[in-house]
C-alpha cells in the first residue's frame, strides 16, 4: 500500500480522513460499502476479482484518482490509472488506492 502510494503519488489520507483496507477476497459488497465512505480504501487480493473491482468504482463514483499496481519491484512491475481496468484478470496480489473525495483538491484538508 505504500509503497504503491509513493511510486503513483497517490495521498492515503489527510487530516481525519480514515483509511480502510479491503481483501476484495472478502466478496465485492465489502469493497462497495467501503468505497461509499468518506476515506480512502485500499483493496487487496483483487486480480480475479478485476472486472468487479472496476464496476464497484464505478458504480460509486470512485474511479477517477484511483490506482493500481502489482508486482512493484519488480522487472513485471504495473502501476497503472483504474481508469484502466477493463475487466482481465490480474495478477492475484494487485492493489488498489481509490483516494478520499477530496473538494478541496489535494492538501486542502491539512
Amino acid at each position: 500500500m505504500q509503497d504503491l502510494a509513493a511510486r503513483s503519488g497517490a495521498v492515503l489520507t489527510e487530516g481525519t480522513e480514515p483509511l480502510t483496507l479491503v481483501p476484495v477476497t472478502a466478496g465485492a459488497s465489502a469493497l462497495k460499502e467501503a468505497l461509499a465512505g468518506p476515506g480512502t480504501v485500499v483493496a487487496y487480493k483483487f486480480g480475479r476479482q478485476a472486472h468487479e473491482v472496476a464496476e464497484a468504482l464505478r458504480e460509486t463514483g470512485r474511479l477517477g484518482g484511483a490506482v493500481w499496481g502489482s508486482a512493484l519491484g519488480l522487472t513485471e512491475e504495473s502501476i497503472r490509472p483504474a481508469a484502466e481496468l477493463d475487466g482481465a484478470p490480474l495478477p492475484y496480489l494487485s492493489t488498489l488506492i481509490a483516494p478520499a473525495r477530496r473538494d478541496g483538491g489535494r492538501g486542502g484538508k491539512l
